[in-house]
């Protein structure tokens, strides 16, 4: 009997040391889990903020470059005042994290924007920074640009450049063919550049999903296939119009101002005069338009059609010196630009959402400038002449970033 009541004893000391040895097992597997699983917790949380430190620094930057375009000649406005020669630095909260952001002025001004975020529980805060470059940009980039196709029907057309403000590329501020240059580029967003027997005297531009065709390949310079640019929709600026008083059935512009035209009566602009036209009538084909001045002292016409087509054709071609006097923009309502006949147009088209058709019977048909259009067909032989000065004297689309790198 004490033989047995000792080895009952012996076997529920070792069940109790197993169970034992098996609950600091299971205590440490159960901690560790949930060390393991707190830490994650901890790391996914920190991740989660770290993101957002960077989003907050991005939203600094997009608040700077909204600032300069708001005022591209004084970065000081809108009480961001200037400190040590640089712009800034403001601070704003948003949620849970701030963001501080400053410009440093140049020739190519710099945003440098960092994003903070506090970690809760532990209170850390985290922070990332970045530097971003920008550019003022010109609304004109390229000389022939479009959002879909551009189709070069008939023969022998060609684009060049010249600069009507340089000598070297110029007769006296006016296009000679034996002064140009090899910026003629043109670029499709999103089309197909049907370039056939045409030769483009520079760069051929397509977006990503954009294509082109060619049976001889005749772009003297590069093709590039990552051409991401945005054509804005033209607006209509926010001024005060007076109403356009024909006389002899046509319009004479004596006075600068912005007046509004409801017809396609013949539309003259005396010598330093600035005139801003609002276009409300659906069709429009003027027999003639015609900038008086010179090199000199030039009149300036900036046309804003609301809706409807636009036809210029023969003697409706302005009769200007420089393209930087004569600009047309199509607003979203405008489907369709025909240019015709014997002629050359000297001047800018932007009209994003319209297309464009250059018809040319004979081989006097030119169009110095630039055009910005949706869709672009040219038929017979037409010539294309892009004029570099647009792209320092011309509209602005603002400033936009040029390069980006987290500090």
């Amino acid at each position: 009997m004490k033989i047995a009541y000792q080895k009952q004893r012996r076997q529920q000391g070792s069940f109790m040391m197993f169970a034992l040895f098996f609950g600091v097992i299971l205590t440490i597997t159960l901690g560790s889990y949930l060390v393991m699983v707190s830490t994650q917790d901890k790391s996914v949380v920190r991740s989660e903020h770290w993101n957002s430190s960077l989003t907050l620094a991005e939203a600094g930057v997009e608040e700077a470059l909204a600032q300069m375009n708001a005022s591209p000649n004084d970065f000081s406005a809108n009480n961001w005042g200037m400190s040590g020669g640089n712009y800034g630095p403001v601070t704003r909260t948003m949620g849970t994290g701030s963001y501080g952001v400053a410009i440093v002025p140049g020739s190519i001004p710099t945003i440098y924007s960092t994003g903070y975020v506090t970690v809760p529980i532990t209170g850390t805060i985290l922070s990332r920074k970045v530097k971003v470059t920008a550019q003022n940009q010109p609304l004109i980039n390229v000389p022939l640009g479009a959002v879909g196709n551009i189709n070069m029907n008939g023969n022998s057309a060609a684009t060049d450049s010249w600069n009507s403000h340089d000598p070297n590329l110029s007769n006296n501020g006016a296009y000679t063919s034996s002064k140009t240059s090899t910026n003629g580029s043109v670029a499709s967003v999103d089309g197909i550049v049907n370039i056939g027997n045409h030769t483009i005297e520079g760069n051929l531009y397509l977006g990503p999903t954009a294509t082109y065709t060619s049976g001889s390949n005749q772009v003297t310079g590069t093709i590039y296939s990552d051409y991401n640019v945005q054509f804005p929709d033209a607006v209509l600026p926010t001024v005060s119009w007076l109403p356009a008083v024909a006389v002899s059935g046509a319009y004479d512009f004596t006075v600068s101002g912005n007046y509004v035209v409801t017809d396609s009566k013949n539309i003259t602009v005396e010598p330093g005069v600035t005139v801003t036209l609002k276009l409300t009538a659906t069709s429009f084909n003027p027999s003639s338009i015609t900038i008086n001045g010179g090199l000199t002292n030039s009149g300036t016409l900036t046309m804003y059609q609301v809706s409807g087509t636009a036809s210029m054709s023969g003697n409706s071609a302005p009769n200007v010196t420089r393209p930087q006097n004569f600009y047309y923009y199509g607003l979203p309502g405008v489907t369709s630009i025909t240019l015709s006949g014997n002629s050359t147009f000297i001047g800018v088209i932007y009209a994003p959402e319209a297309s464009l058709t250059l018809n040319g019977g004979g081989n006097s048909n030119n169009l110095e400038g630039a055009a910005i259009i949706n869709t672009v067909t040219l038929n017979g032989h037409y010539d294309f002449h892009y004029d570099e000065s647009l792209a320092t004297n011309g509209p602005s689309r603002g400033f936009i970033a040029t390069s980006w790198q987290e500090l």
